[in-house]
């Protein structure tokens, strides 16, 4: 019954995170959306000598914040990729390892029974 509680508990968990991830989601659409049709004044910058087109404000601060998200996610993504060859690379031992373990341990009782 323990088993049967804990799973249920577990599925609890797991829903809510995606709600909350979901609600956070919305929130900042909704605010990014906000953010956009507030601030609609044109800028035009120059840098270097590149003079840039005039662009909205608000696509000025939130593109560079959409391509950290991105970056992020690609960094992440990376480090857990790594993490899943490494553990994979590890359950192999260890099957190798409980294989022989167990090839040692029938060995050693056929060496026992023919005494």
């Amino acid at each position: 019954m323990a088993d049967y509680e804990l799973t249920v508990f577990a599925t609890i968990v797991v829903w809510a995170k995606r709600l909350l991830v979901l609600a956070l989601f919305v929130v900042l659409l909704v605010f990014f959306v906000n953010f956009t049709l507030s601030n609609t004044e044109q800028i035009s910058l120059e840098m270097g000598g590149v003079v840039i087109p005039p662009v909205s404000s608000s696509t000025l601060v939130m593109v560079p914040f959409v391509l950290g998200g991105f970056a992020g996610l690609l960094v992440s993504l990376m480090l857990v990729i790594r993490f899943r060859l490494a553990n994979a690379s590890l359950r192999r031992k260890l099957v190798r390892r409980d294989a022989e373990i167990q090839k040692l341990r029938s060995s050693a009782l056929k060496g026992l029974t023919d005494a």
